[in-house]
């Protein structure tokens, strides 16, 4: 789609960006885990006066500076860094609208000092957030003076209620995902109106703003997207673990298990499904360490810790990727919806070869940055580089539209949400790999029998047999 439209760009972007400066400059780096955010960020800032919001879940919280990777103090060269090692590892995650409300205070503060707000982290939907307006449902706020015990039950229970009043929504989410079945029926709980209808007009006011009805704020933001190749970034994730390793990534493993031993010795059982128990590191080790508290055999126990690391590097891989999808799909299409000031406000920086990254990323985004703060023109987004228009060219068209329909693999016991989910589910390796097994284990199970059915029969025939002696 934006090689579509990149003719026209070319004839009108020039023209938009000169118009004026930004009165409320907000700059915002994305990316994936280990292309080099932090570091731009931290230039930029120096450059620029700024001051960095960290928009990353797991950096909220306080200490286990290996297992969340933050950004060290030498790093951080001095630049105020805020909402980094902000909680405490026992305190839920802050959901989107938390964020989005420290986020805009602290903004605040930085641009009262005279300074340069430049939000970076890999939690996009943080990162969304703060650059869309109705991506949370910002008109719908729930009411501090109604309570509804309902809300705190079961999430089967929530389920149920939400099936009643908008089987829409019901529909659209994994059973086991609490915090969304929670939120749609805390929706309709509070406005008497399901969840599904203010989605629905969410989606008009959209296109409208994009045929260009109705009033629209300026777009005051410049997003860089460091970007790497796959195959580099993914040989640079694996050394970047086995660094953590050797940092001392176990004994921060270890601090987490021992604080979760402690809270168990006090009846109190922790989530781990969610807040720092996710992090990436810590779930994976976790038996490896419980196999060392255990004293279990040194072989086990040294297989246990290669386990680890391996998965460690594969999640770490697949978050990744995710995040660039996210960025792909769901960013450009949401910034394309904007209209085409804030679509070519993203721009690609290229951190492939580490070597030229003041070369390929510093250099030409604080360029751009100088053109955006002054209000000049600046090139087209595709134009900055072949790897952006390469890259860019093929970002934000949609993908093929998923038709909602819940099925359940009773061989895996899972959910699947779409056709199109259940399609790739049944054909993937996951459930072939589940399905071989059981076969084995049937086929297994249908040998062991056949002995004892002769055993059965022998009494019946044993004076034959005696006979025969």
């Amino acid at each position: 789609m934006l090689s579509r439209l990149g003719p026209l760009l070319r004839r009108n972007v020039a023209t938009m960006a000169a118009r004026r400066a930004p009165a409320e400059p907000l700059l915002v780096v994305l990316g994936s885990t280990g292309t080099g955010k932090s570091d731009l960020a931290v230039e930029l800032a120096t450059r620029f006066g700024g001051e960095i919001i960290n928009a990353d879940a797991m950096q909220l919280y306080h200490g286990l500076p290996i297992i969340t990777n933050k950004i060290s103090k030498s790093e951080q060269r001095g630049i105020p860094h805020h909402l980094l090692g902000h909680i405490s590892p026992d305190e839920d995650p802050w959901d989107v609208e938390t964020f989005k409300r420290e986020a805009a205070k602290v903004i605040g503060e930085i641009r009262g000092r005279g300074n340069l707000p430049i939000l970076v982290g890999g939690t996009l939907y943080y990162v969304d957030a703060m650059l869309f307006t109705d991506v949370i449902l910002d008109d719908v706020h729930s009411d501090p003076a109604k309570s509804f015990p309902v809300l705190d039950g079961p999430t089967e229970a929530l389920l149920q209620q939400l099936r009643k009043c908008d089987p829409v929504m019901a529909d659209r989410w994994h059973p086991n995902d609490r915090r969304k079945i929670q939120r749609s029926l805390e929706i309709y709980l509070h406005t008497g109106k399901p969840a599904s209808q203010f989605y629905a007009e969410q989606r008009e006011r959209r296109a409208a703003a994009v045929k260009g009805v109705g009033a629209s704020q300026p777009w005051e933001k410049l997003l860089f997207w460091v970007y790497s190749d796959r195959a580099v970034l993914r040989e640079r994730l694996d050394k970047r673990v086995d660094k953590m390793l050797d940092a001392g990534l176990l004994d921060e493993v270890r601090e987490l298990f021992e604080f979760k031993r402690k809270k168990a010795a006090g009846d109190q059982v922790l989530d781990m499904t969610k807040g720092i128990w996710q992090s990436i590191g810590y779930k994976q080790f976790e038996p490896y360490t419980t196999a060392l508290v255990e004293t279990k055999d040194a072989t086990d126990v040294d297989k246990l810790k290669r386990s680890g690391l391996d998965d460690m590097k594969s999640a770490t891989r697949r978050y990744a990727n995710y995040q660039t999808k996210w960025i792909r799909l769901k960013q450009m299409r949401r910034l394309q919806e904007e209209g085409p000031e804030a679509q070519d406000s993203l721009y690609l920086v290229d951190s492939t070869d580490a070597s030229r990254f003041t070369q390929h990323v510093v250099e030409p985004a604080a360029a751009l940055t100088q053109q955006f703060i002054r209000g000049e023109a600046r090139p087209p987004a595709m134009e900055l580089s072949e790897r952006a228009r390469e890259v860019l060219s093929r970002a934000g068209d949609p993908p093929p539209r998923e038709t909602p329909c819940q099925r359940t693999c009773e061989l895996c016991q899972t959910v699947l949400v779409t056709e199109q989910a259940w399609r790739r589910h049944v054909k993937g390796a996951s459930h072939r790999r589940v399905a071989k097994k059981k076969k084995k284990l049937a086929l297994v199970s249908t040998e062991s029998q056949e002995p004892a059915m002769m055993g059965s029969a022998s009494p019946r025939s044993s004076p034959e047999i005696g006979s025969m002696f």
